[in-house]
């Protein structure tokens, strides 16, 4: 299990949605967490699947049977909806996050324990101030536990990504070439919304459809992911 941890607001979800472009979104399953604003004002929080389902997970207006400051959290909901999404046979599992809210699940704490003793890729966020389990959890992952920060939040999804797949000679290449491509400005042009890449073998299409980018390479259709995409992503937060 990989851990990422990091002060609230140093952009865990955002680092991990990348992480998720870069892995291929077919090849995941999990969740991640939102906020949910009323008037720029915090109200709650709705937990979004990576197959698409998404419920109110903690929220002001809910019962306080279980809460964390100001917010009820609805443990059933996340049982039910959370936890099935990670009963899953995908090559990743993707958890966003595991926190206080999210820990009063003693099933979930029992899930986390079994998931850290399998060899699953999993990838994690967790809140940095400890509390039992999760100090557990990170004595237990200790040489996959990193910690994000404002210097290096857009280069740690390539890390995450590299370290998931460090048996995967081919894949760490995709991860290297997109490297050079990024950094050849000139291979890049767009056209009616589209990006074009002039790659080291053909003329690659990118574009953005229903939230996630499409490829026109081979490598991408088995896969989900390639290297023009995974320039693309490079250039988007460099």
């Amino acid at each position: 299990m990989y851990l990422l941890t990091g002060k609230p607001n140093t952009g865990k979800s955002t680092a991990i949605k990348t992480l998720i472009e870069l892995l291929g979104p077919s090849r995941c399953d999990g969740f991640y967490t939102q906020e949910i604003l009323s008037d720029k004002d915090r109200i709650g929080f709705k937990t979004i699947t990576l197959s698409g389902n998404e419920f109110v997970f903690a929220h002001i207006d809910f019962p306080k049977t279980f809460a964390i400051e100001e917010f009820g959290v609805d443990i059933d909901a996340f049982e039910k909806i959370a936890l099935q999404a990670l009963n899953s046979d995908k090559k990743y599992l993707i958890i966003d996050e595991i926190g206080p809210m999210q820990l009063f699940s003693s099933s979930f704490q029992e899930f986390l324990g079994k998931l850290s003793d399998s060899d699953k890729k999993v990838i994690a966020t967790i809140c940095k101030e400890d509390n039992e389990f999760t100090a557990l959890l990170k004595e237990r992952n200790k040489d996959h536990l990193f910690e994000l920060t404002m210097e290096n939040r857009n280069e740690m999804p390539f890390i995450l990504a590299t370290q998931l797949n460090k048996d995967d000679p081919l894949y760490l290449s995709k991860l290297e070439l997109s490297q050079k491509y990024h950094q050849e400005k000139e291979r890049f042009s767009y056209e009616q919304g589209k990006i074009i890449l002039r790659s080291t073998h053909d003329i690659r299409t990118i574009e953005r459809i229903n939230s996630h980018y499409k490829c026109s390479c081979d490598y991408f259709q088995e896969n989900d992911t390639c290297s023009h995409i995974m320039a693309v992503i490079r250039n988007s937060i460099s």
